[in-house]
């Protein structure tokens, strides 16, 4: 009876012992409940924040992107002053919102923000600030990048949002900030012969035993394994450039390559495709069938030349400004024929139902020398030929040839999309002597040299540097 009574005793004691033990147990885990699902918060509110942060830089990505490729696709390289276009915006400025049609290309970025989540009001911002090289009153380089120099143009897009906490919010941070930045810059492209041909051989090519020596790179369109090629040369040096890009591949031997081509590389479209037409018909005539042929000097103002100019003995003196060749083109004959357009031009080479399209053929011994204007929407444009020429009834090609004597000179870009251009010039590449040109650019069907040759890419005198722009993403 007494060790009954004593064993109801030990478990009275015992249990009374484990709910104690039970109770502490229990406040132990509730208090350690507390942090723990206060970490589990933290992580996921952070983990959410994150997938905000990576769609905010997207929605900033594009919006820069998308703003300088409008830009590039509507100005180009006429980047000379701040317009309703061009936006010059220095200090940072909220986009628009619920934007439906932009007025510019800043909106367009802005309503590709939008379209990607984000856009002014409530918890969120856009903003934009832009400058470049030419435009008065704005930054060269973006503050935000190091290492980028007098940009023709540059946008930066930041983008924020207020992100309210769930489980941090017990911690004391009911709300958190996440912000994405992205800068996209115009600058001038690393090469300056194009030869726009898809698939032929020899797309561009070197003859005998001249040689192509350019301080800027050449991009070859062609798919064929022969579009870049040198004929008559062996193994001595054809081509001495910064830079080949080869959509194909090249028929050379290597030693006549100074460099290692770039092949494989993407099919790209023409460069100025964006550059608007000097000027449409119907065409009133100013002047008609030009003939230079008396021995001397004869001025020739801007104006509309039906029937083209033809220099045959004498010189041909451009007085500056834009001329229009409606049918019948521009030639020289031979050593007595002299054009002087070194007061800067831009030659427009078209044709109408009355005058049939007429190339360049400037003669391999005389004398040219020409320069493109260094201001407006034309700036470093030389030659412009009408992008429909030349006027045949089915397909067909036509060549234009910038030749000329010793000491010849073509600065400015020639740009012939249709054409194969046969080209020998720029032979000296000492800046200031005879025959020096700062910088030359070449965009055609095909290109053909025939002569040796000297391209440079001094854009110095071109308040919006190269006329050929490209845009990058630079953060």
């Amino acid at each position: 009876m007494r060790e009954a009574i004593f064993g109801r005793k030990l478990l009275r004691k015992h249990s009374i012992r484990s709910r104690r033990e039970g109770g502490q147990t229990l406040i132990m885990v509730t208090l350690a409940l507390v942090p723990m699902f206060g970490i589990m918060g933290l992580v996921v509110d952070l983990g959410y924040m994150h997938f905000v942060k990576e769609e905010a830089q997207t929605a900033a990505e594009v919006a820069a992107k998308a703003a300088l490729l409008n830009l590039h696709a509507t100005v180009g390289g006429a980047l000379t002053a701040c317009s309703s276009a061009v936006v010059c915006q220095s200090t940072i400025t909220s986009c628009p919102s619920n934007i439906t049609t932009p007025q510019n290309s800043i909106e367009v970025g802005c309503m590709y923000a939008a379209n990607h989540g984000f856009q002014p009001g409530g918890n969120q911002s856009v903003t934009y600030q832009t400058g470049g090289s030419a435009l008065t009153g704005t930054s060269a380089t973006p503050p935000t990048v190091s290492g980028i120099s007098n940009v023709s143009y540059w946008v930066t897009y930041r983008v924020t949002q207020t992100v309210p906490q769930l489980f941090s919010a017990v911690l004391g941070f009911p709300s958190g900030m996440v912000a994405a930045r992205s800068t996209a810059v115009m600058v001038g492209a690393n090469d300056c012969i194009y030869a726009l041909d898809p698939a032929a051989s020899g797309a561009v090519n070197v003859s005998g035993t001249a040689e192509l020596s350019s301080a800027c790179g050449l991009y070859v369109n062609s798919s064929s394994t022969t579009a870049m090629t040198c004929n008559g040369h062996g193994s001595s040096p054809a081509y001495d450039a910064s830079e080949y890009d080869i959509v194909g591949s090249y028929g050379c031997a290597a030693s006549a390559i100074i460099g290692t081509p770039n092949t494989g590389v993407s099919h790209i479209s023409d460069p100025l495709a964006s550059l608007a037409v000097p000027a449409t018909g119907p065409y009133t005539c100013d002047y008609t069938n030009t003939v230079v042929n008396d021995g001397g000097t004869d001025p020739l103002p801007p104006g509309v030349y039906c029937g083209g100019i033809r220099v045959k003995k004498g010189t041909a003196q451009f007085t500056g400004g834009k001329y229009i060749l409606v049918g019948g083109g521009l030639s020289t004959q031979d050593s007595n024929s002299i054009i002087d357009a070194r007061n800067g031009v831009l030659i427009y080479n078209t044709y109408d139902s009355s005058h049939a399209f007429g190339g360049v053929s400037i003669a391999a011994n005389s004398l040219a020398q020409m320069n493109a204007m260094t201001t407006g929407p034309y700036a470093g444009i030389l030659y412009f030929e009408d992008r429909t020429a030349p006027n045949c009834p089915t397909v067909c090609s036509t060549t234009d040839t910038f030749t000329g004597g010793g000491n010849t000179e073509f600065t400015g870009a020639i740009y012939a999309k249709n054409a194969t251009l046969s080209f020998s010039g720029n032979p000296s590449a000492t800046s200031g002597s005879s025959g020096y040109a700062a910088y030359t650019m070449i965009i055609a069907d095909q290109f053909n040299l025939v002569g040796a040759s000297v391209i440079n890419n001094d854009y110095s005198s071109l308040p919006g540097g190269s006329p050929l722009q490209q845009v990058a993403i630079v953060e």
